[in-house]
């Protein structure tokens, strides 16, 4: 019997061998595995028929991000796939069809693994997609940018005003809300960017998500926008072959307890969940520039088959905040289930020739 050390905990672990055949038991759950060597001498190991470069003692819990990471330059179209297949079946229940998707969830998927227009890696680029916003529909339609960095240690503190918003460019969730300058924690600021940056910390690792796959990392400062209420509501426009078919409101995200709320385009609210998500405790009021989101969305998407483009609304403006050609990861559930199936029919997936254009 083996241990492996977590803090003060000792989990205890056996690893049984017969010839390169391995089991990994731990929890009373058994992973085979079998140990080969590359033709250039590196140990490598095979898990459920797929290829790792692992040392199982060294770093037996590791991510599905730094599992993709590390196989980068081992795993074959189809091993992606194999993965994606697997990544889906947990996260959602179903086994996903990417050779015939019908569901919402499996048409992004599908969109990750076969359609690869270059335009989507600047649109998926939450810094860069202010140039494309800027040359489709004009100036001043996204958050003022404060500064750019390519390093932590570069960031210039002291050109930067009392509020602020770090952000790093290629993956969601990136972003650090400084309230106040004079009391916020300058190097563990920088320690949290510094880890961002980390080249398996892109967006692509976590599931595949290829428009940031070659993405270049950047960390930028915004202005800090709010609402009178402290709020920020986040509205989220679903487009298919540019035109808006319905769209999502984000709440709540401040008091860390986010809410979802689904609506048509005739703003009736869609009865359903997303994501394990709660639907806000008050009713919500159509934004006052509906119209103007709904005409700007449509610009910002015509070139593709599907892009959520997402907009903040303060008191006497609005801005496109990012555009999503992945929504949710395509790993969110919908509930009840037949959700996923009704908001699928909206996507339809381009026609493509090479089915291994995978990675």
């Amino acid at each position: 019997m083996q241990y492996i050390k977590v803090g003060n905990l000792k989990i205890p672990y056996e690893v049984k061998t017969v010839g390169n055949h391995k089991n990994f038991q731990i929890f009373g759950i058994t992973i085979p595995f079998s140990v080969h060597i590359s033709e250039d001498g590196e140990k490598y190991y095979r898990i459920f028929g797929l290829k790792f470069r692992l040392k199982f003692k060294d770093r037996l819990f590791v991510s599905r991000r730094q599992l993709s990471f590390q196989n980068r330059e081992v795993w074959t179209n189809t091993d992606i796939r194999k993965v994606s297949e697997e990544i889906f079946k947990q996260k959602l229940g179903y086994f996903p069809n990417f050779d015939n998707p019908r569901s919402f969830n499996e048409k992004i998927f599908w969109m990750k693994l076969y359609y690869h227009d270059p335009l989507i890696t600047k649109c998926c680029d939450k810094f860069r997609v202010k140039d494309y916003v800027k040359e489709k529909i004009g100036d001043g339609f996204t958050v003022p940018v404060l500064g750019s960095w390519t390093s932590a240690e570069d960031i210039d503190f002291n050109s930067l005003p009392e509020q602020f918003v770090l952000k790093v460019n290629w993956s969601s969730g990136y972003n650090i809300i400084v309230k106040d300058k004079k009391n916020a924690d300058i190097d563990k600021i920088k320690e949290q960017i510094t880890f961002w940056l980390q080249p398996q910390q892109n967006s692509y690792y976590q599931a595949f998500n290829w428009g940031y796959k070659d993405m270049k990392p950047v960390v930028y400062a915004e202005e800090y926008i709010e609402q009178l209420d402290g709020q920020l509501y986040d509205y989220k426009f679903y487009c298919c072959d540019g035109k808006v078919r319905f769209l999502f409101i984000a709440t709540d995200r401040f008091n860390g307890s986010v809410t979802y709320d689904f609506y048509d385009t005739d703003f009736n609210r869609m009865d359903f969940k997303y994501g394990g998500k709660e639907h806000s405790n008050k009713v919500l009021d159509k934004p006052r520039f509906y119209n103007e989101m709904i005409k700007y969305a449509e610009k910002l998407s015509k070139p593709f088959p599907f892009v959520r483009v997402d907009f903040y609304e303060t008191d006497d403006s609005f801005y496109v905040g990012e555009m999503t050609f992945y929504s949710g990861g395509g790993i969110l559930p919908f509930d009840p289930i037949e959700w996923d199936y009704k908001l699928g029919e909206y996507i339809n997936i381009p026609q493509y020739s090479d089915a291994e254009d995978v990675g």
